[in-house]
């Protein structure tokens, strides 16, 4: 079991010790890309990994620079400061909102994990990525349960069909705005038009920023929210 704990450089020559440690930095990006592209966010499995890779790559170069001239805590500082920027990079600033600051906190952590793979614990490493797999799963669900919890109410939609091409927009809308819901029941309301129901909570800012969408749509024409409220 010391390869859960130990520095793998003492464990694997080189230079196979080096492509372990770019491996497990794959690994450990993937664990945590994979929970993020299912909630399609910015940074997903792609971007996480490769943020991973890159850290390790970065602090195994940091190696060469032992015992030479250069400062190699140096690339360690550089590294810190070029994630900096590309968590800025993917917050984004709305109207009276802002978003992205769980993924650009998910890309500073898995930067760290990654320089933690590339210094040669690779078992702190995939310890590390689980552990944040686990904070993102369940903290988001205390947060829902706890922190967000309201009364679901019915949200009647009255709107053009144009064709199909309004249904694309709102369901567009809801994939902008977080919101699982999808429009169930379609019927027709005359005038050409329809009519669908949701399921709305005004506690969630997502939801009511989502109804404020509609609200600017020229195709919807009226959002009636029921008075009776059904516990969820």
């Amino acid at each position: 079991m010391d390869w859960l704990i130990a520095d793998w450089r003492q464990l694997i020559p080189q230079p196979w010790a080096n492509v372990a440690f770019a491996l497990t930095a794959v690994l450990c990006g993937s664990i945590v890309g994979l929970e993020r592209e299912q909630k399609e966010k910015p940074a997903g499995m792609l971007t996480l990994t490769l943020v991973s890779l890159g850290a390790a790559v970065f602090t195994m170069v940091s190696y060469v620079f032992q015992g030479k001239e250069s400062d190699s805590s140096r690339v360690a500082a550089q590294v810190v400061t070029g994630i900096g920027f590309l968590g800025a990079g993917v917050i984004l600033r709305g109207t009276g909102d802002i978003k992205g600051t769980a993924t650009a906190a998910a890309i500073w952590a898995m930067a760290a994990i990654g320089m933690v793979a590339g210094t040669g614990y690779g078992g702190a490493a995939v310890a590390l990525s689980l552990f944040v797999l686990i904070v993102l799963r369940v903290v988001s669900r205390l947060q829902k349960h706890l922190i967000n919890r309201c009364e679901f109410t019915e949200v009647h939609i009255v709107f053009e069909p144009a064709g199909g091409k309004t249904l694309i927009k709102i369901e567009e809308a809801l994939d902008v705005h977080e919101v699982s819901a999808r429009p169930t029941e379609l019927r027709l309301a005359g005038d050409n038009l329809l009519e669908a129901r949701m399921t709305y909570c005004h506690g969630y800012r997502n939801h009511r920023e989502f109804l404020a969408s509609l609200a600017e749509m020229p195709e919807v024409k009226e959002i009636r929210r029921e008075e009776k409220a059904r516990p969820r």
